[in-house]
């Protein structure tokens, strides 16, 4: 009786006392997400997200792969194999990559259909029409209602293992479901398949040797995979070249599939499991994790799995569509590294051999150049444990592959973007309290990259930073852009040695750090590209800050480069003379328009000024806290939140990037941000009321913003752990142990932070 009174008495006192009481957003967080949102967008603003279904993390990704019936299936829209504009399904592959920005994985194609024959050994033959009303995905789960046919796709997912179920339509016959080994997505390949088929045990198992444009760079994948179906597998026909070759039991070959004859009484349910290592291992991974259990005992472990994770961030109050948007940036930051070991700890390193984990789990996909600028900051706090294990495995990389990755990807060095992010990702960690891996064998192989070139991975160009203290644009591509980066990955490799007793170390690299300074023009007050002899590479009056094209810059201009010091902030104002300076040119570059595109559609077109789809410039907004307009970063920082980000398919304002869009908005939401390689975090404007992270020893940080809505977007004042805090950052000493950071939030700027 006492609880069903105290609400009404609760509310009662808040109507005496002149308050209200505002209802809570009941909704789980696992219902709020969207998987949709960054599958949709046009070119640059593509999110390139992965939709289908997975666990956090999880090696198994089974989901559509779509092209449109309206145009050509264009490459820069299916880097994930899927965009939410098109309209037809080729089938469900068992692997993708979620939000990159390349064409990779997409393998093993399974694909329920009605008949078959020849003719059906070709994709055009058995894709099948779908229409967005049908389709339907969820935290690992996803399902869609192919036109063709009126079959009914189900998948859901365990770790290593994907699951599928179809249900045909009441009284349909000769229903088949087509594996495809040779499948892949455009302008990726399979070089090699193998097939098998056992009748009794009911199962197709193979594997394929496959090339994606990330993959494909050092020798590709080889997947391996254990299919096996809850009906007898009594008819069947095996299929190379376009050919025919029935009741065959076992097949090789670069174009190779089977078509399985079911009983469309019942659904048909597949089990799929994978493994990069060895058919043993598909097997092993299969009969661990799917045994005994059927499609939605599996589907309900997944929604468990996600809420898990998904429960490491609360937050209250915001709009629904805020928090809807919050939720699915959460998940999206999670569906990536991949874990790549077993269920029996075996995975295949970048040295393609075999080895054997025994006290961690081993990661890979990392894309470096994007996250380590704020996603693996997120998973220091919420996940550290986790963060161990893929320091873990940056490290057998470098051991087992001879140096530390910039861009992994399955098996594979991919030598993809530029600098040596691994460098600020570790020590970051470390400085963090993440100390228990192998940080001596780490800092080693940061030392030997910073110190010369290296096998695999490296600084391009370190040869010419050495001797001049910066790269050259006349002898290397993308010389400014690298030499800023090599600064931040100096100032992190820096502050590890600190930690490590390395005290002349740590001063040469702190020392080295400063280097970008080379490439400041005080004339035209930009970073420009420099020759080996010193001279800019066009005069003042020829260069151009929004030429987009100017190789000295990687992904980007004079404009979003200017700001890419975060680990030196106080040096760029030292650059400008003033703060103010700085602070005029930082408002410059946010509300300045873009420039007219001649009539090209603007999402066809790369931004000029700030580009909050793309890495180098996500900080930004950050650094008016740097030169005493900390209200300057509340106004722009809220701007985007709200301007950039959507709860719709075309959601995310770039490739998410596997999750470092999504981290910005979880971050920026929630009232702060992190320093890349660095134990500052900068104080923003939060969206919601309250915001609660769970730090994984215990405590927690919780950022209370009163009065936070879309008019109070100011802080009046602020309090940390009791104490007024006057300045508008904080360091990871002051949460780690659990805290609060009260904001006093109000509708106009105030002078706190100044």
């Amino acid at each position: 009786m006492i609880a069903a009174i105290a609400p009404l008495v609760f509310s009662l006192l808040l109507a005496a006392c002149g308050g209200e009481s505002k209802p809570v957003d009941q909704t789980p967080p696992v219902d709020l997400v969207n998987t949709f949102i960054g599958s949709g967008g046009t070119y640059w603003n593509f999110g390139s997200v992965f939709p289908g279904a997975s666990r956090p993390f999880g090696m198994a990704k089974p989901g559509p792969d779509t092209c449109p019936s309206f145009d050509p299936c264009f490459e820069f829209h299916h880097f994930s194999g899927y965009h939410y504009d098109d309209d037809q399904i080729h089938g469900f592959s068992q692997v993708h990559i979620s939000g990159t920005g390349g064409v990779d994985y997409g393998a093993l194609l399974f694909m329920p259909t009605l008949g078959f024959d020849d003719k059906k050994t070709s994709e055009a033959n058995y894709l099948s029409m779908f229409q967005k009303e049908n389709e339907k995905a969820s935290p690992g789960y996803y399902s869609v209602l192919l036109d063709d046919n009126n079959i009914q796709v189900e998948l859901t997912a365990s770790d290593h293992c994907a699951y599928q179920r179809y249900s045909f339509p009441a009284g349909a016959v000769d229903g088949f479901v087509i594996v495809n080994l040779s499948h892949a997505l455009i302008t990726c390949s399979v070089s090699e398949a193998h097939l098998d088929v056992d009748a009794a045990a009911r199962e197709i198992s193979g594997s394929l040797l496959y090339d994606g444009s990330l993959t494909g760079r050092s020798g590709g994948f080889r997947l391996f995979f254990s299919a096996v179906f809850n009906k007898p597998v009594e008819h069947w026909t095996v299929w190379r070249d376009g050919e025919l070759l029935t009741d065959q039991v076992s097949a090789e070959g670069t174009d190779l599939g089977v078509a399985v004859a079911v009983d469309t009484a019942e659904p048909v349910e597949a089990q799929i499991g994978l493994s990069y290592v060895d058919l043993a291992g598909a097997r092993k991974n299969r009969q661990a994790e799917l045994a005994g259990k059927d499609f939605d005992s599996v589907r309900a472990e997944a929604r468990r799995a996600w809420e898990d994770k998904l429960a490491l961030v609360s937050i209250e109050g915001g709009t629904k569509d805020e928090r809807v948007k919050f939720y699915s940036a959460l998940y999206h930051a999670m569906l990536h590294p991949t874990h790549f070991s077993d269920t029996d700890g075996r995975y295949t390193g970048l040295d393609k051999q075999v080895h054997t984990v025994s006290d961690f789990l081993y990661y890979t996909d990392f894309s470096m150049w994007d996250t380590y600028r704020n996603l693996h900051s997120l998973f220091d706090l919420i996940i550290p444990d986790r963060q161990r294990d893929m320091l873990v495995s940056l490290v057998k990389m470098a051991e087992q592959g001879g140096s530390l990755p910039k861009w992994p990807a399955g098996t594979s060095y991919t030598g993809c973007m530029v600098g040596t992010p691994a460098d600020v990702i570790i020590s970051e960690s470390y400085q963090k309290g993440i100390t228990y891996f192998d940080v001596q064998t780490a800092y080693t192989k940061m030392y030997e990259h910073a110190s010369g070139p290296v096998l695999q991975a490296g600084r391009g160009g370190i040869e010419y930073y050495l001797t001049l203290g910066y790269v050259p644009a006349d002898k290397v591509g993308g010389s400014v852009s690298k030499t800023q980066e090599f600064c931040i990955a100096d100032a992190a490799i820096g502050a590890l040695a600190e930690l490590l007793g390395k005290t002349q170390d740590a001063a040469d690299f702190e020392a080295r750090s400063k280097n970008y300074k080379n490439h400041w023009d005080p004339n035209t007050q930009f970073m420009r590209g420099k020759n080996e002899d010193g001279s800019w590479v066009e005069s003042d009056e020829d260069f151009e800050p929004l030429d987009w094209g100017a190789e000295y810059y990687t992904e980007g201009d004079a404009w979003q480069y200017l700001w890419l010091a975060p680990h030196d902030p106080q040096g760029l104002v030292e650059l400008f003379g003033s703060a103010d300076a700085m602070g005029d040119k930082l408002e410059e570059f946010f509300s300045t328009p873009e420039p007219d595109t001649g009539g090209i559609p603007p999402e066809y077109v790369p931004p000029r000024y700030y580009w909050q789809g793309n890495e180098p410039d996500i900080h930004a907004a950050y650094l008016f806290n740097e030169v005493g307009r900390p209200d300057r970063t509340q106004h722009w920082v809220r701007n985007i939140l709200e301007t950039r980000y959507h709860a719709q398919a075309a959601g995310i304002p770039g490739n998410d990037d596997l999750g470092t869009m999504s981290s910005w908005y979880v971050f920026s939401s929630s009232g702060f941000y992190p320093i890349a390689g660095q134990t500052r975090y900068y104080i923003g404007s939060p969206l919601f009321t309250k915001t609660t992270y769970q730090l994984g020893n215990g405590a927690a940080l919780v950022v209370r913003a009163q009065g936070a809505d879309a008019e109070n977007k100011y802080i009046q004042s602020a309090r940390l752990n009791g104490k007024p805090l006057d300045v508008p950052w904080f360091y990871h000493q002051d949460i780690k142990d659990g805290a609060v950071l009260e904001l006093k939030m109000g509708p106009q700027p105030s002078d706190w932070g100044k």
